[in-house]
């Protein structure tokens, strides 16, 4: 596994071009038994949309079983759902001789976690990971808790430690990996924050019939072609990265599929990256309600849903918003810095430490757990429950 050295060395390398996703989809179903790995299907036509969502099992997960992925082609939508099928199993499988028990306040030592304090005992004994901190070029430990996801019962870790996915990314580089954990965990934070300001989807709505070119714009053409209504929103940021939280739902001119807003987020460093990114995670929320296959969708999700409610909902999302920004122009939303390190840094990071999980040039497959203390990056973890 690289050390601190090394991981700066390569993210300072020059951005290579992209592979090709159904090369890589073959090198890693090779070895598919490895990985347990049974099944890969698109689950595509269980939806009307037709944006390819393609679908892992690995029976013997230790958290879910069945991942989702997607994209605007069936090769990338295989690629999504392997890659996140791989971040679990990558860490679930952490060596123990990586683990360090210590008492909480003996590893706490530059005070990145003392946020997590609040809830519990100040120098309990927790297992650590150590880390790289790419802000300050060294080692740090990390609360395992807030890396593995092997949601075992009982479960090692004290229940006053958030647990989660965030930050848990698998690329074809290491680059690669890292930026896309730290989008994730920047459009976590936006998440979270969104939450908490007053009339926020009155206030930042964006005109959905603004959103014309890109790649953003074709799968808004396409929703709009299955008869599907479009909302979408930008959240506010310190950074001046775009975040959008976005929801798709059907008319109600036909028998529905999935009656609720399906809804999705992005982050990246444009607009129609991001918003793309948004719109086709509330395609793959849809399917993944559709298929009914995940076992961490809860039950209310297929209660019956109050017509009247959908059909006021259905209406906010018709309601003209703010404008696009145009692709024309200057993307005032874009940070130059080569990583959104630095986005993270001013939207409040202390540290961005890097825990490497998996790595095998082969493939290539990279796996990471990016960990950016104090950020609230856990929209369903309120106050330790």
């Amino acid at each position: 596994m690289l050390n601190g050295e090394q991981l700066e060395r390569m993210l300072a390398a020059p951005i290579q071009p992209p592979r090709d996703p159904m090369e890589t989809v073959r090198r890693i179903l090779e070895r598919k038994r490895e990985f347990g790995i049974t099944r890969l299907g698109s689950i595509t036509e269980l939806d009307r949309i037709g944006i390819p969502v393609a679908q892992v099992v690995r029976p013997l997960s230790r958290s879910v079983s069945v991942n989702q992925g997607k994209g605007l082609t069936h090769g990338q939508a295989a690629i999504s759902a392997l890659m996140e099928s791989l971040e679990g199993w990558s860490s679930e499988r952490i060596p123990t001789e990586r683990v360090e028990l210590a008492g909480f306040r003996s590893m706490n030592g530059q005070g990145y976690w003392s946020h997590l304090a609040d809830y519990g005992e100040r120098d309990e004994t927790l297992a650590w990971i150590e880390g790289w901190d790419l802000f300050s070029s060294r080692a740090v430990p990390v609360p395992l808790a807030l890396v593995d996801t092997a949601y075992t019962i009982p479960s090692p870790h004290p229940g006053w430690l958030p647990r989660n996915t965030t930050g848990l990314a698998a690329g074809t580089s290491w680059r690669g990996a890292i930026e896309h954990a730290c989008f994730e965990a920047l459009e976590r934070h936006a998440r979270c924050a969104a939450m908490k300001i007053p009339h926020f989807f009155d206030r930042y709505q964006v005109d959905s019939r603004s959103v014309l070119a890109g790649a953003a714009g074709e799968i808004v053409g396409r929703l709009r072609s299955a008869g599907c209504s479009v909302g979408m929103w930008s959240i506010p940021t310190e950074h001046g990265l775009p975040v959008y939280w976005c929801h798709v739902m059907e008319s109600d001119l036909q028998a529905p599929f999935a009656p609720w807003p399906a809804e999705g987020f992005g982050c990246d460093r444009t607009h129609d990256r991001a918003l793309a990114k948004a719109l086709l995670e509330a395609c793959q929320s849809r399917l993944g309600i559709i298929s009914a296959a995940r076992e961490d969708m809860a039950g209310h999700i297929y209660r019956y849903q109050d017509a009247r409610e959908l059909s006021a909902w259905r209406r906010r999302l018709a309601i003209p918003g703010l404008p696009y920004p145009s692709p024309d122009g200057a993307d005032l939303n874009t940070d130059p810095s080569p990583l959104p390190v630095e986005a993270l840094r001013r939207a409040g990071a202390e540290a961005v430490i890097v825990v490497a999980l998996f790595s095998d040039e082969t493939i290539p497959l990279h796996v990471v757990r990016v960990v950016t203390p104090p950020l609230e990056t856990d929209p369903e973890f309120q106050n330790g429950v």
